[in-house]
């Protein structure tokens, strides 16, 4: 869960744990535009680099991760119209590049925090009740509270009780994320 206490100061915070957590995710999402591990490495070392120089302070853990992702972003389109430039004016020969990736599109990012906030949400499930998780998996998979109630011979209202207890046993787990989770694609989770 992502705590908000005060700013953080990259410089007087774990810097090293900090880049451990983030660097592996920002390298995969480097190299959805630029199509070489070696270089999205590049790309978000860089990053760090920047953030590390500029002494930048953040309000939370959460406006942080998102300054990584956009600053990655930003950091491969530069770096990719750099190249294609080169590549126009006969400099350089990039067929590994993707043109599409220059397309400023923030879905890429939205999809990539919708994919942590599954992640995480799958892991704070694993921490429900028996019953309780059964029922959110049932659920999941689009079934309504009649088939789930069929499903495990259980009664309506046992199932609506159980997916009141996961709702709350999630909003605790998941705090101010699990809000960020009904809005994403779930706002039938718990009809």
């Amino acid at each position: 869960m992502v705590q908000q206490v005060g700013t953080i100061d990259i410089r007087k915070t774990d810097f090293r744990g900090i880049f451990n957590k983030y660097f592996p995710s920002l390298c995969i999402f480097a190299n959805r535009f630029v199509n070489d591990e070696d270089l999205s490495k590049d790309m978000v070392q860089e990053v760090f680099l920047k953030i590390w120089n500029s002494a930048t302070e953040f309000e939370s853990e959460k406006s942080l991760k998102v300054y990584l992702y956009l600053a990655t972003k930003n950091t491969c389109f530069d770096y990719l119209k750099k190249e294609k430039r080169k590549k126009q004016n006969g400099h350089l020969h990039t067929d590994g590049l993707r043109d599409d990736a220059l397309w400023d599109d923030d879905s890429v990012v939205l999809d990539i925090i919708r994919e942590e906030t599954y992640r995480q949400l799958e892991d704070a499930i694993t921490l429900l009740p028996d019953k309780a998780r059964e029922v959110v998996l049932l659920n999941l998979k689009s079934l309504s509270n009649r088939d789930i109630a069929d499903e495990l011979n259980i009664s309506i209202n046992t199932v609506k009780t159980h997916k009141l207890t996961a709702f709350k046993k999630l909003r605790e787990i998941l705090g101010h994320q699990f809000v960020v989770f009904l809005l994403i694609d779930f706002y039938q989770f718990f009809e």
